[in-house]
């Protein structure tokens, strides 16, 4: 099992906050403008992928000074800085990734990192995103929500329906219920203690997790 970290160019606030979610041994991949946050971070990536269009010359200087290769790529390409680290990540045989800075800045941005967890599904890795006020990550078959009491987590489904729906350990518990994409009925239930358990028997859900506390350990 090897955990891959890549850390793109979107909103990261708290640099401190984001390098306690580092383990030891995680394979560290920055993409593009994700270089700068290694610098504040204080962390030493493997690798640097990207077009490198939006890289501060702060980063660019990083990056030479502890030597990491780049992998540089054309701007004029199909696929996004975060999708091609995704997936150098899982060519390096990470099973787990973990993205940070995927979230804020831009819509659109945030909206394909999201649905490069899909992606991740489809290569056979887990992979979740993560910044100080959110958690998100795909559920199908059996997933423990671990948080705060009084963290929201929603459900969405992303499959046409996920049914055999149970959740454990919430406000609104569940069982046997069906999740149809569009709808809004997995929408703002609360956790009531530090673990909830969510089930699905068949089909797939986006879980959304809001930290009632701000920044709590991931």
């Amino acid at each position: 099992m090897r955990r891959a970290v890549i850390l793109a160019g979107g909103e990261i606030k708290d640099p401190v906050w984001h390098r306690s979610l580092l383990r030891p041994g995680d394979l560290i991949i920055c993409a593009d403008s994700g270089a700068e946050h290694a610098r504040r971070m204080g962390v030493v990536p493997a690798l640097a992928v990207g077009d490198m269009d939006s890289i501060a010359a702060s980063g660019r200087q990083y990056l030479a000074e502890i030597g990491c290769p780049v992998i540089p790529y054309p701007a004029a390409k199909n696929q996004t800085d975060t999708q091609l680290a995704l997936e150098r990540a899982v060519s390096m045989d990470a099973t787990e990734i973990l993205l940070l800075g995927c979230l804020g800045n831009r819509l659109d941005h945030t909206l394909a990192n999201v649905a490069l967890l899909q992606y991740a599904r489809r290569l056979g890795v887990d992979a979740r995103l993560e910044d100080e006020r959110h958690r998100v990550m795909l559920v199908h078959g059996i997933r423990v929500v671990e948080g705060m009491p009084g963290d929201i987590v929603t459900l969405l489904a992303v499959t046409p329906q996920a049914t055999g729906v149970d959740l454990a350990g919430f406000q609104y518990p569940l069982q046997g219920g069906v999740l149809v994409a569009g709808d809004t009925l997995g929408v703002s239930n609360v956790l009531l203690g530090n673990h909830g358990r969510v089930h699905i028997g068949e089909g797939v859900a986006l879980l959304i997790q809001v930290k009632c506390a701000g920044a709590h350990p991931g």
